[in-house]
């Protein structure tokens, strides 16, 4: 009983800080949205490696998006002592690949303690669906633009990413490694870009966005139009 009564406190005391931790989210969001634009738009004279690092850290989403849904799905046990360690070490390999002062490592720790909060306390079965909701987005959203400006580089504006501003900007130099993300960065720059700022938009209220009870008449409204059309059909 009070093994139960200790759980249930805890899980309320992590379901009152919910809307910190999605405020939290938003602002690490927009800011990242806003530091890629930034990078996109005007990069400056000492932006060479930043813009580097930035483009690579696109790549290195690819496993985040992936440990996004499986600690976000798989048991709380396996995601610990599994997912957690394998990740963590994909992470220390790509920041010693880039560099940067751990820029990954810490991105990648701040994102674990944002999934894995779920993992210590048993919450209500919402909070972990909205959580599992929220990784399905991010994978779905990065696959969508990475795919996009793959294949898109050729019409993808340049802005301040042009040749011109990254050679007077020594990005040459700053480059160790090659790829599409890295030799045209304004591919990932823009995909970062516009996937940080999906994922603050994301963590904004619903009701922001659409009115409810609109929605759901417009939902009921199309049920009765589909059960119509199927008697029609069941009629004839």
């Amino acid at each position: 009983m009070k093994t139960f009564h200790s759980a249930n406190k805890k899980s309320s005391i992590l379901e009152r800080l919910e809307p910190s931790f999605t405020f939290v989210d938003f602002i690490m969001m927009a800011f990242m949205s806003y530091q890629y634009f930034k990078l996109w738009m005007q990069p400056g004279i000492g932006d060479a490696e930043k813009i580097f690092q930035m483009a690579a850290l696109m790549g290195f989403e690819f496993i985040m998006v992936h440990s996004g849904v499986f600690m976000a799905v798989m048991p709380r046990k396996l995601s610990l002592f599994l997912f957690v360690p394998a990740y963590g070490l994909f992470a220390w390999a790509f920041n010693s690949i880039i560099g940067g002062g751990n820029l990954v490592v810490y991105i990648y720790m701040f994102a674990v303690f944002n999934r894995m909060r779920f993992a210590f306390f048993n919450v209500d079965e919402n909070l972990k669906n909205k959580q599992i909701g929220r990784s399905v987005f991010a994978a779905m959203t990065y696959f969508f633009l990475l795919f996009g400006v793959a294949f898109g580089s050729s019409v993808l504006p340049e802005f301040g990413l042009n040749d011109v501003n990254l050679t007077r900007i020594g990005y040459d130099q700053a480059k160790t490694h090659g790829g599409l993300f890295l030799d045209e960065p304004q591919t990932a720059i823009c995909a970062g870009a516009l996937y940080y700022l999906f994922l603050a938009m994301y963590a904004l209220p619903g009701k922001w966005f659409w009115n409810e009870a609109k929605l759901n008449k417009w939902s009921a409204d199309m049920e009765t139009r589909m059960e119509k059309m199927k008697q029609k059909k069941d009629n004839n």
